[in-house]
């Protein structure tokens, strides 16, 4: 990839997950990179076109991820999950699905859809990983895997948009929660 689109990209990710999709414009990412934002348009002629490679960025990072965490133990990859946003917490964002969900209405139809397919991946990931932890009894829980899922989902997602409104513990509270599994 060329260095001025993924430094496009780049710099979007951080603005999505600091101020939200609605919240910036080409002009926040030009500034920083010293170009014209006649330079984004070139790689990014409309800013769905933007949001749409973002997501799918992000679609193919947990792909990439995931499967590099096949060799280890359900246990290990559900740990893995439940910790993978400790960066973000760090910089006081929060994951891409918490800032795009609460505008979803406001989204170009083509970067609804992406989030849509992104938000069903981790879940489908997520309830075939407890699936096969319950079978292995390296898990357990009384939910169907699927609810588990959604409900382990629903409560990282929500921890860091508290985090970030609270700037307390909040995360790391429901993390250590949800580690007990």
């Amino acid at each position: 990839m060329n260095d001025t689109k993924a430094e496009i990209l780049r710099i979007a990710n951080e603005l999505i997950r600091s101020v939200g999709y609605n919240s910036f414009s080409y002009a926040n990412i030009s500034l920083p990179l010293n170009i014209k934002n006649a330079a984004i348009h070139y790689y990014f002629p409309a800013k769905a076109d933007l949001g749409v490679a973002l997501i799918r960025e992000n679609i193919d990072g947990f792909k990439e991820i995931t499967e590099s965490w096949k060799m280890l133990s359900y246990r290990q990859q559900y740990i893995n999950y439940i910790t993978m946003h400790d960066y973000f917490v760090k910089k006081h964002w929060v994951c891409i699905v918490g800032s795009l969900s609460p505008s979803f209405e406001t989204l170009p139809e083509p970067m609804q859809k992406e989030l849509q397919t992104l938000i069903n991946l981790v879940i489908a990931w997520l309830t075939d990983l407890l699936e096969k932890g319950l079978e292995s009894k390296d898990f357990s829980f009384k939910e169907p895997p699927r609810t588990k899922a959604c409900i382990i989902h629903a409560a990282l997602l929500s921890s860091l948009l508290m985090n970030k409104v609270l700037n307390n513990d909040a995360y790391k509270t429901i993390q250590n929660g949800l580690l007990a599994l």
